[in-house]
């Protein structure tokens, strides 16, 4: 199953349509894929208003009565909710919260470990993303390294870190991921075993024609939904089932949104 769990659609959510993001979605990540749809802040709603568009032909259904996920059986194809949460020391995923709930809930960041808490009260999963890029937590958690026990899984290729802009994306983010990971986390050391944490690749895209370029290849051990694919993703050791391939110029693209929308509110 592919798997690619980082993305935020379009500025503020948009997207062609809910059939036509399904028809991107299974392009790269074929029969039986999986995508997540990420909110961003306390005010984000960007997966409930995804999964509430009206289809035109995909039919959808929601598998449980929190409608963390959503299965189209046309396409086997599922999408999940995400929360990309944002603390003071740097961002993680909490993959299959529940529909409309939010860790992150008014205008001051909670501290890194409130947020672990309340994603292990919702049963989420728990990722490390762009850790050595803009608001990662790989420095922080290099120095409170006890905290990494709390996490599933370490992102060790970011599709949108691969662009460099000198001040705002540092160059060699994702090598520094994956060296980390193999020289620390995927290894006995004096300070401990972390080797429970498993790799994994997303794309971390902000227009839905760029979801799937960069994915997690997992195994489909059956069970529950949301363990199946937790296990998946914690399991996963081997370089050899990530696909990573680049996004700049969807990268590029958010970050010529976000400075717009940051003059407007100076000018404002």
């Amino acid at each position: 199953m592919n798997v690619d769990l980082h993305n935020h659609l379009g500025p503020n959510g948009t997207n062609p349509g809910f059939d036509e993001t399904i028809d991107i979605a299974y392009s790269r990540l074929g029969d039986g894929g999986i995508f997540g749809i990420c909110n961003d802040g306390p005010d984000d709603s960007r997966y409930e208003k995804f999964v509430n568009q009206k289809p035109e032909k995909y039919e959808r259904i929601f598998t449980d009565d929190f409608k963390k996920y959503v299965y189209v059986p046309q396409k086997r194809i599922s999408i999940v909710k995400v929360e990309e949460v944002e603390p003071r020391e740097g961002h993680f995923l909490a993959v299959g919260m529940p529909s409309i709930k939010r860790i992150w809930k008014n205008k001051n960041p909670p501290s890194l470990e409130d947020a672990l808490k309340s994603a292990e009260d919702f049963d989420a999963i728990k990722i490390i993303v762009h850790p050595f890029s803009r608001d990662g937590l790989g420095e922080y958690l290099n120095e409170n390294f006890p905290l990494l026990e709390e996490f599933d899984a370490w992102e060790v290729y970011n599709a949108s870190a691969e662009l460099l802009i000198p001040g705002l994306l540092p160059k060699n983010a994702n090598k520094k991921a994956q060296d980390y990971y193999k020289n620390f986390i995927d290894q006995n050391t004096p300070l401990g075993s972390f080797s429970s944490i498993g790799a994994c690749a997303f794309t971390d895209g902000h227009s839905a024609e760029v979801i799937g370029t960069s994915y997690t290849k997992i195994k489909d051990n059956g069970g529950l939904f949301l363990l199946m694919l937790k296990s998946g993703i914690k399991q996963n050791k081997n370089f050899d089932n990530l696909y990573m391939q680049p996004a700049k110029k969807d990268a590029l693209k958010h970050c010529y949104h976000m400075a717009k929308q940051i003059a407007f509110k100076i000018l404002a």
